[in-house]
């Protein structure tokens, strides 16, 4: 006997990963959007955010983007642009272990690139930088002026890295750069935090997701530190809080003790016009950094993401909201 699948329910509000869903794009890019400001959004008693129906229709209307329900087991797409065959063979293999499902494609020059992004629709792209005629700085910032690919996250991957090539990529709108040859765990790290994936079973994945999540938090602010100690440690995931009151303290605990986020205000003494956001988003496994300021403008967010930081937002956002923020 034939069976119909069924579709969705219509609802009234959407979690940031029905948004992600809908809008082909990665529940991290939703978040920005909401903090940003470009998608209006309320949080429940729980601290979780949702959008209206009505707001998240006009907003689809707006960026011409089809609000499109799916079939509720849709796969996350990830667009490889690199001419060498071992990049696409080892984001295939680690797919293949994380829990989500994914559809990968491979471009192996910016003709390639452009076609697939059209057609395929990527969520995340690993994009290399030194390719045959157009290169990777010049794809990203072509993908990022188009309305159409803007929000398709870009991860640069590259064999000639250097600070220079990671500042200029980065100011280009992507949000990592990778070195060549990838690490396995950090490109799977990078996937699982960009799609919200919560690795389970008994993978070496999963083993490694049940020993307890350590973030960082570096703050002088003592209350802002014990508000969020305190949230991250009253869900039932387990989580290990480290706690900084200065950049030179963070930077010290984030090479003993590597976390796997990092929540830095950026008002921190030694914080403040420095490369330390850097160097913790460069620690050992690669973290995530969230960067909080009371009342950040533009030019604070965009410092702190030229500097590594996953999202720049206000206190207030943060406060309550710790743990929907790492994904915990």
């Amino acid at each position: 006997m034939s069976r119909t699948r069924s579709q969705p329910a219509v609802k009234d509000t959407y979690s940031t990963h029905d948004v992600a869903k809908i809008c082909s794009v990665t529940p991290t890019t939703v978040i920005r959007w909401i903090e940003d400001g470009l998608i209006p959004a309320f949080k429940t008693v729980g601290g979780h955010r949702r959008v209206r129906r009505d707001d998240l229709e006009k907003v689809c209307r707006d960026r011409n983007i089809p609000f499109d329900l799916g079939s509720g087991d849709e796969v996350g797409r990830i667009l490889v642009v690199d001419d060498e065959p071992v990049v696409l063979d080892l984001v295939r293999d680690v797919v293949k272990d994380l829990s989500h499902k994914f559809d990968v494609e491979v471009a192996r020059d910016a003709f390639d690139a452009g076609r697939l992004v059209a057609t395929f629709r990527p969520q995340l792209i690993f994009l290399d930088l030194m390719m045959p005629g157009v290169d990777g700085f010049e794809v990203c910032k072509r993908l990022k002026a188009d309305a159409s690919t803007a929000n398709s996250e870009v991860i640069a991957v590259t064999g000639y890295y250097t600070e220079a090539n990671m500042e200029r990529i980065l100011a280009a709108g992507a949000v990592a750069c990778l070195k060549k040859p990838l690490d396995v765990m950090e490109v799977r790290g990078k996937l699982a935090e960009a799609f919200k994936i919560e690795e389970d079973g008994g993978s070496e994945a999963g083993a490694q997701a049940s020993t307890p999540a350590r973030v960082l938090v570096v703050a002088q602010n003592a209350d802002f530190r014990a508000r969020v100690r305190d949230e991250l440690a009253g869900g039932d995931a387990a989580v290990e809080v480290l706690m900084a009151q200065t950049a030179e303290d963070a930077i010290l605990m984030a090479k003993t003790a590597p976390p796997m986020h990092v929540i830095v205000a950026i008002s921190t003494p030694g914080v403040e016009g420095t490369d330390t956001i850097s160097k913790l988003a460069k620690s050992r496994h690669s973290p995530v950094v969230v960067a909080v300021h009371d009342d950040p403008d533009e030019e604070i967010r965009a410092h702190a993401r030229s500097q590594g930081a996953r999202m720049c937002l206000p206190t207030t956002a943060v406060v309550g909201s710790a743990r929907e923020l790492l994904g915990l």
